[in-house]
């Protein structure tokens, strides 16, 4: 008897704490509710808050190039709805404010000639033409912007081609690589443009080339560099090639009028290749002369006479020359 008294009286006990533990819950809920409901409420509100914008620099003064670091960012204090303010204090992305340097009323710093400042009072306008049209600009977190401008001096510098590349099988350049244009003009303090001589594109790389490729390659940017072209146009002419097998006369270079040269043999055989296009031209006789030089003769060794290989087209390449050296006999003309 004692025992079943005691389990209802738990029992009871247990029902009061359940119905106590849910109304708090329900309590907590609501009051969570109203919490929000309060908080949307407020951000309907206008409030003032500083906000720190991007700040981007346009337009130097003419013949004039910025030195060192611009300003990069300005505090506004911005009046607007709290649900505008929120978005942008929980980091949405802010539109940077451009300044206009060539139109902006820059005042030089007393005994200077290249230290400036300009009085953010005078961008009031400027900046708040660049809000969204639900924020209004109260006041600049910052009175003054200081700039160091340099004289602009220009240089052309030959632009060099950082290339890497592999051509397919049995195929060569067919002429020099062509760069266009194969200089620029770059202009900024003279100091840095003194220490430029050449300036590279970007790398470019290709592989298994078979027939001409032209691209448009980027010119590294240099800080605080103008350049006339920002991308040069770039021709690797590529073409398929043959071997070939030929004879020619040897040549007799720089001989004085008062002697007569002896070649043996007179005539030596090439091995080369050739683009595909110009194997009749090689096979006719053209594209390639070989020839001994005279001045190259010392007499007192007794020494052979070097054949060498002048080709007059890039797209020709030579192999080997047989034979490489001649023997060679001298007379004296009467």
């Amino acid at each position: 008897m004692e025992y079943s008294a005691l389990r209802k009286y738990v029992q009871a006990i247990t029902k009061q704490k359940t119905r106590f533990k849910t109304r708090l819950a329900i309590f907590g809920f609501f009051c969570v509710v109203a919490s929000i409901l309060w908080y949307l409420n407020k951000l309907t509100y206008e409030y003032t808050s500083e906000i720190t914008f991007p700040l981007k620099v346009q337009n130097m003064p003419s013949g004039k190039v910025l030195v060192g670091d611009p300003p990069k960012q300005i505090p506004l204090q911005i009046r607007g709805y709290g649900y505008i303010l929120l978005r942008y204090r929980l980091g949405a992305s802010l539109s940077p404010i451009y300044v206009d340097l060539e139109q902006a009323p820059l005042m030089p710093f007393k005994n200077s000639d290249t230290k400036y400042f300009l009085l953010t009072s005078t961008l009031r306008n400027i900046i708040s033409n660049q809000l969204q049209s639900n924020l209004q600009l109260g006041s600049v977190g910052i009175d003054t912007l200081h700039f160091e401008f340099a004289k602009m001096v220009q240089k052309k510098v030959e632009v060099k081609l950082d290339l890497a590349y592999t051509l397919e099988r049995q195929h060569i350049l067919a002429n020099p690589i062509i760069l266009l244009p194969d200089s620029i003009v770059i202009s900024g303090p003279r100091t840095l443009i003194d220490t430029i001589t050449s300036i590279y594109t970007k790398p470019l790389k290709l592989d298994k080339l078979s027939s001409t490729y032209t691209t448009m390659v980027p010119v590294n940017e240099i800080k605080q560099v103008g350049l006339s072209h920002r991308r040069v146009s770039v021709t690797i002419p590529v073409e398929k090639y043959t071997e070939a097998n030929i004879s020619k006369t040897i040549e007799i270079r720089n001989l004085p009028d008062s002697l007569k040269l002896i070649l043996l043999p007179k005539m030596a055989s090439i091995k080369c290749n050739v683009l595909v296009s110009r194997y009749r031209e090689l096979i006719e006789g053209g594209g390639v002369t070989l020839y001994v030089n005279y001045d190259a003769l010392n007499i007192r060794e007794n020494s052979k006479l070097e054949v060498q290989v002048e080709a007059k087209t890039y797209s020709v390449k030579v192999i080997e020359v047989s034979p490489k050296y001649v023997d060679y006999l001298i007379e004296k003309i009467q």
